[in-house]
């Protein structure tokens, strides 16, 4: 079952190489913790298949949980969401802990682009002073 997980979370994070990409930042909370609620807070990054505004996007993230005992406080999610002004709301499942997790956070779609500086090809540098 483990490594259905690991194969799933290999395809979906594989979806990011065809699309324009975002980086989110953000909080989250896991479900099914012990009776403390601030066990299940934490803070979370994760890389979004999609930073365009009013889609659906999935998601793969890390998380910390600083108020969670030891041997839970780092977290490796797969979720799904929706975009709204450069923010996603998440629901996913956390595979480390084993529990659902929601998250809200700031994204910023990561751009390739070089807003026209440069075009195509090799670029050639000419010095026009000092030549007559």
């Amino acid at each position: 079952m483990k490594s259905l997980k690991l194969i799933s979370f290999a395809l979906i994070s594989a979806t990011y190489l065809l699309a324009n990409p975002a980086v989110m930042g953000g909080i989250t909370y896991n479900f099914g913790g012990s009776g403390d609620s601030a066990e299940g807070a934490g803070a979370t990054v994760k890389v979004l298949s999609s930073g365009a505004d009013k889609k659906p996007v999935v998601a793969a993230g890390f998380s910390y949980y600083p108020w969670a005992s030891e041997s839970k406080k780092f977290g490796l999610d797969v979720s799904a969401g929706y975009n709204i002004k450069n923010t996603a709301v998440m629901g996913g499942w956390d595979f480390i802990q084993n529990q659902p997790t929601v998250s809200l956070g700031y994204n910023k779609e990561i751009s390739s682009d070089n807003n026209g500086k440069f075009g195509p090809g090799i670029q050639d540098a000419v010095c026009k002073n000092g030549k007559k």
